[in-house]
């Protein structure tokens, strides 16, 4: 579903991301895990279409995605780390422009519009300005205009990070159904706990291809799936058994400098 080959972006001459080469297949997710400046949303954008590489390449379903922005963007749902603008329109309102703009047709957007509010359980926020609504809100919002368009590949910048526990739990829940429903999530977060939560998305035997990435300095330190990377920590500590802390340890070997 999601092809990457030999990924760079530079500004000004200057290297943010380099030679990043990845898959996540339909049904599978991808965490990408680093400090803050390590080229985690700057990679998000650039799968999202909205910053083209330096050089390599971005394949979605097979197409090359900045040579076909018009097909594969309908593919793709991004959901970013804050909300930016449209505060004095209302909720539906603001649900109603995007149904629109993914070509929803209108005698259907009622329905469509309907289904999402409820699905995201933020029916009783209809009238109200978005200007007004809580951190919480406002992510449930952005998942309902998502939802509008059925995308198959969800691009998440820190979906846990502002969120309360009792939020957090209703979040891993529905990030769990959507890998269930066989879409491709990449995950992007600076925050270890959120990774080994988001990480329990499923327990059946499809997460044993779910992917974790370790970037520093805009490249991979570490990348494979997560089944790998616990065996090669395994053997490199010589144990029989996983340590709980294991992915701690991990990360601070590779990111230490």
């Amino acid at each position: 579903m999601l092809d990457v080959q030999e990924l760079c972006k530079s500004f000004n001459n200057k290297p943010f991301l380099t030679d990043l080469t990845f898959k996540v297949a339909s049904g599978e997710s991808l965490f990408l895990l680093g400090r803050n400046g390590a080229g985690k949303t700057l990679l998000l954008n650039i799968l999202a279409t909205l910053v083209k590489p330096t050089s390599g390449t971005v394949s979605i379903s097979g197409l090359d995605a900045f040579s076909n922005l018009k097909h594969v963007r309908s593919q793709i749902g991004y959901i970013t780390s804050t909300y930016e603008g449209y505060p004095k329109l209302s909720v539906v309102d603001y649900l109603t422009f995007f149904a629109s703009a993914y070509k929803i047709k209108k005698m259907g957007q009622t329905a469509a519009i309907d289904a999402v509010l409820e699905l995201m359980d933020i029916q009783n926020l209809c009238e109200q300005q978005i200007g007004v609504l809580s951190t919480d809100e406002r992510l449930r919002l952005l998942y309902a205009k998502t939802f509008l368009h059925d995308p198959q590949i969800w691009l998440l910048d820190e979906p846990l990070a502002q969120l309360e526990p009792q939020a957090q739990i209703e979040m891993v829940e529905l990030l769990r159904e959507l890998q269930t429903m066989g879409k491709t999530l990449v995950i992007a977060t600076d925050r270890l706990e959120d990774v080994i939560k988001l990480r329990k998305l499923d327990t059946d035997d499809r997460t044993e291809s779910d992917k974790l990435g370790i970037l520093v300095n805009g490249q991979f330190a570490v990348f494979n799936t997560f089944n790998l990377i616990q065996k090669e920590f395994k053997d490199k500590n010589n144990s029989e058994e996983l340590k709980p802390n294991w992915l701690a340890e991990l990360y601070l070997e590779v990111t230490k400098s």
